[in-house]
């Protein structure tokens, strides 16, 4: 297999890579707005005894904790574009300079050490990933913000009447 055709097979593994982490944040997504909704539909709806201040703090800390893993998944996604990247930038140079059927331009395949590189990142560089899911993030902090500051008071269900009570009233 010559150098083009390795950097070409590098490329669609990288691809596959950002694909697959991708779907993982979309999961995530799907996943936190689920809990988050949940756990305010069961405190509403009397199916969880939690106090105000124990749901501001759970929502708070789920939020983070999202972050958290959306954020893993981000720095390896980010790394495994720069080295899309890097490959992409090394096929243009060998096809503008004629190094192609020289060889010796292409020092790859690298998924292992990129994947590596994104995976020992703490925090998110301002790459392509980072920029684009930047909104989704900041509207997700700014909704639980708000609504652990200002949850409404929940309502105390009056008991059901009970025949003693219907018979007092007619």
């Amino acid at each position: 297999m010559d150098e083009m055709q390795q950097a070409h097979q590098e490329l669609d593994r990288l691809q596959a890579i950002i694909s697959r982490h991708e779907s993982h944040m979309f999961a995530l997504r799907g996943w936190l707005l689920a809990i988050v909704g949940g756990l305010l539909a069961a405190y509403y709806t009397d199916s969880i005894d939690m106090s105000a201040l124990l749901l501001r703090i759970a929502l708070l800390t789920i939020a983070l904790l999202f972050l958290l893993v959306e954020s893993r998944h981000v720095n390896l996604t980010e790394a495994v574009v720069e080295r899309a990247e890097a490959v992409e930038q090394q096929i243009t140079a060998a096809r503008g300079s004629g190094k192609q059927a020289q060889g010796g331009w292409y020092d790859g395949p690298k998924v292992s050490e990129a994947c590596r590189a994104g995976a020992f990142r703490w925090w998110p560089r301002r790459g392509m990933t980072f920029l684009l899911n930047l909104p989704f993030y900041l509207v997700v902090l700014l909704i639980i913000v708000m609504t652990t500051l200002s949850l409404p008071s929940k309502r105390v269900a009056e008991p059901p009447p009970t025949s003693s009570t219907l018979s007092l009233r007619k």
